[in-house]
């Protein structure tokens, strides 16, 4: 999912279980990810029409160019990795 805030951030969600979501914003540098309650992300953060595929393209190009945390590039190379099986099933 595609998320962003009263900043104008754009964010990937790269796990949510309901009581906790957590997020990779793009920011400047290396990416990190953060984890929020699920009611701090739903009055923080919200989805927005942006292509999830675009989205990855992008967030992806940031990481190798400048790197992410471990825990932010295994979660984003398993949405892509989820969002390239997902269309071939149907």
């Amino acid at each position: 999912m595609v998320v962003t805030n009263s900043s104008r951030t754009t964010a990937l969600v790269i796990r949510n279980d309901g009581h906790q979501v957590t997020v990779v914003p793009m920011k400047s540098g290396k990416l990190s990810a953060r984890t929020l309650s699920f009611s701090e992300f739903r009055s923080e953060w919200s989805e927005t029409d942006y292509a999830l595929a675009q989205a990855l393209e992008t967030f992806m190009g940031h990481v190798r160019e400048w790197g992410a945390t471990a825990e932010a590039a295994r979660g984003l190379e398993k949405l892509e990795a989820r969002d390239h099986l997902v269309p071939s099933l149907f």
